[in-house]
C-alpha cells in the first residue's frame, strides 16, 4: 500500500511547544492504519444516546450490559455511540452527570473489548446546520469547549475508544466548497483541542467526516492533503456514510420533485415487480413515468473504490459511520414483502463484500424499533434485550468476514481498559453477606438500598439528580430504569427493576 505521510509537527507551525511537549511525554498508541486491522464490521447504538435532551426519547431504553456483551458476541468488532451534548450542556458546560451516563455506556462497550466510536452527533444541528461564515467563530468556540471536558474525560482510556468529530456536516449544492473550508476550521479544533488533553489522547486515532458524509463531494474537496493538520503522523481516518440510493433505503412517504416519487421496496435486477408496481422497483424514474436501470452493486463497488483510491491507499483509514436499508415489514405483506426482503438482503450481502473488497469498515445503522421501517439487527426494545432481532442480516454480515453461523458463546471482559488496575463494581446483597450494612469506601447495593460511608447521589441518565442521602439511602419509589450513582469516590451504575 503506497502511504502519503501527513503533516507532523516539524510543519505544522500553528502548534505550540507546549503542544508537543504533551505528546513526547504520553505513551503512543497504535495507529489509525493498526487500529483498522482490528474493526471488522461494526454497528450503530442507534436513537439513544443522540437523542437531543433524553436518551429514551425515541422508544429505546439506557444500553444494558447483555446488549453490550451480545453485540460483541454476535461477531461485531465495532461499536459506534453517536451521541448528544449541547441539549446536555449549560453555557458550554456539559452537566457532569451526563458525562457519567456516556461513561457508563462506553465503559460496557470498552469491557466487551470493542473498538469504541464516540462522536458529536446532530443534537439540534449547533454544527452540522452551520457551516456559516456568520456562525464559524462560536461554532468553533462549542467544538473546542466539548472536545476539551470529553477528552479529558477520556484521556487515559486506552486505543480501542475513538473520537469522532462530528456526524452529518450539511453541505449545499450551490456553495458545498466553501462551506467544506469551514468544516475543516471545525475538525482543526476538534483535532487540537484533544491532542491538547494529552495522555493517550495525544496519538488516539480520530475521525473526520466528509462533506454531507458524501462520498462524492469527500473525494472531490476534502482530499488527504486537506485534512487536518495533525503532531503525529498516521492517527486520522475519514468517515462517510452510505444510504444510496435514498428512495430505496430511506425514503417512507411519497414526494413531490417536480414529479411522484414513490418509496422503492425492491432491488435488483431479478426480483421485480411488475405492472402498476413497476413504480416501487429500485431504478423506476419517476420523471421518464418508465423504469431506468435496475439497481445493482456496481453504484457500491464504484463509491467504495473511490475512497480506496483516495484515502485507503494513501495511508487514512475509512470507515462508512452508517448504512443500511429499511426493512418494508407492515408496510407491504405477502410476496410482495418476501420479493423486497430477498432484495434487502441481497442489498447487505453486496454492501458488506464490497466493503471488505474495498478495505473500509462497515458500521450498520441499528434503530432499535421492530415495527415498520426498521433496521434493528440486536434485539433492545423486546425481551429477550440482546438477542439477535434480524438472524438473516446478522449471517449475511458475518459470512462476509468469513465467519460461520452465529452460536453465543458468551464473551470476556476486558478489565483496565481506563488505565486503573481494575473498574468498580456493584456487588449484591448475596455477595455481601446479611451483616454487611455499609462498605468502608465506594457504594454497594443491599437489596433494595445503597449503603455507603458518606453522602449518595442518585442521577436519572439525563443526569437530573433523583434523590440524595447519607450513608443510606432507599430506592423505594423510584421508577424502573438505569441510574447512575456517586458519592464516597464511587461512580456506580444501578439498574431499578
Amino acid at each position: 500500500m503506497l502511504k502519503s505521510k501527513l503533516r507532523t509537527a516539524v510543519f505544522a507551525a500553528s502548534f505550540s511547544v507546549a503542544s508537543l511537549a504533551v505528546l513526547a511525554n504520553a505513551e503512543t498508541l497504535p495507529t489509525a492504519g493498526e487500529m483498522f486491522n482490528k474493526m471488522g464490521f461494526g454497528i450503530n447504538i442507534g436513537n439513544t444516546m443522540e437523542v437531543p435532551g433524553n436518551p429514551t426519547g425515541w422508544g429505546n431504553k439506557f444500553p444494558t450490559e447483555a446488549y453490550i456483551d451480545s453485540v460483541k458476541a454476535t461477531g461485531f468488532s465495532t461499536i459506534r455511540i453517536p451521541c448528544a451534548w449541547d441539549s446536555h450542556a449549560t453555557d458550554g458546560v456539559i452537566n457532569e452527570s451526563w458525562m457519567d451516563s456516556v461513561k457508563t455506556v462506553v465503559d460496557m462497550c470498552m469491557r466487551a473489548g470493542l473498538v469504541t466510536i464516540l462522536n458529536i452527533h446532530w443534537d439540534g444541528g449547533w454544527l452540522e446546520s452551520n457551516l456559516s461564515d456568520d456562525k464559524k467563530d462560536e461554532v468553533n468556540a462549542k467544538q473546542k469547549s466539548y472536545w476539551t471536558q470529553i477528552a479529558n474525560k477520556f484521556k487515559d482510556y486506552n486505543e480501542n475508544l475513538l473520537f469522532a468529530s462530528a456526524n452529518e456536516p450539511a453541505t449545499t449544492d450551490d456553495n458545498y466548497k466553501h462551506e467544506t473550508e469551514i468544516l475543516m476550521t471545525y475538525h482543526q479544533t476538534f483535532v487540537d483541542a484533544v491532542r491538547a488533553t494529552g495522555g493517550n489522547n495525544a496519538s488516539r486515532t480520530l475521525v473526520i467526516q466528509g462533506p454531507s458524509t458524501s462520498i462524492d463531494r469527500t473525494t472531490e474537496v476534502m482530499p488527504v492533503s486537506k485534512l487536518p493538520k495533525d503532531v503525529i503522523e498516521n492517527r486520522l481516518m475519514v468517515e462517510v456514510h452510505y444510504y444510496d440510493p435514498y428512495t430505496y433505503t430511506l425514503m417512507n412517504d411519497v414526494a413531490d420533485w417536480g414529479a411522484q416519487v414513490y418509496p422503492q421496496y425492491y432491488w435488483g435486477t431479478t426480483d421485480l415487480a411488475t405492472g402498476a408496481d413497476v413504480i416501487h422497483n429500485c431504478g423506476y424514474n419517476a420523471w421518464a413515468g418508465a423504469m431506468g436501470d435496475p439497481c445493482t452493486g456496481d453504484r457500491m463497488d464504484d463509491q467504495f473504490g473511490k475512497m480506496k483510491t483516495n484515502f485507503v491507499d494513501k495511508g487514512v483509514p475509512v470507515i462508512i459511520g452508517e448504512f443500511g436499508a429499511n426493512n418494508r415489514v407492515g408496510v407491504i405483506s405477502g410476496e410482495d414483502f418476501e420479493r423486497h426482503t430477498r432484495g434487502r438482503h441481497a442489498y447487505y450481502d453486496y454492501l458488506m463484500k464490497s466493503a471488505k473488497k474495498n478495505k473500509v469498515v462497515p458500521i450498520a445503522w441499528d434503530t432499535g424499533h421492530e415495527g415498520e421501517n426498521n433496521m434493528t439487527i440486536i434485539r433492545r426494545q423486546s425481551e429477550p434485550d440482546g438477542s439477535v432481532f434480524d438472524m438473516d442480516v446478522l449471517k449475511i454480515m458475518r459470512s462476509a468476514y468469513g465467519l460461520g453461523d452465529y452460536v453465543n458463546s458468551g464473551i470476556t471482559h476486558v478489565e483496565g481498559f481506563d488505565g486503573s488496575s481494575g473498574t468498580t463494581k456493584v456487588a449484591t446483597g448475596a455477595q455481601l453477606g446479611d451483616g454487611l450494612a455499609r462498605a468502608a469506601s465506594g457504594i454497594v447495593r443491599v437489596g433494595n438500598r445503597l449503603e455507603s460511608a458518606g453522602e449518595i447521589r442518585l442521577f436519572n441518565v439525563n443526569g437530573t439528580l433523583v434523590r440524595t442521602a447519607i450513608n443510606g439511602m432507599s430506592l423505594e419509589n423510584i421508577p424502573h430504569g438505569i441510574y447512575i450513582a456517586k458519592g464516597a469516590g464511587a461512580l456506580v451504575r444501578v439498574n431499578i427493576q
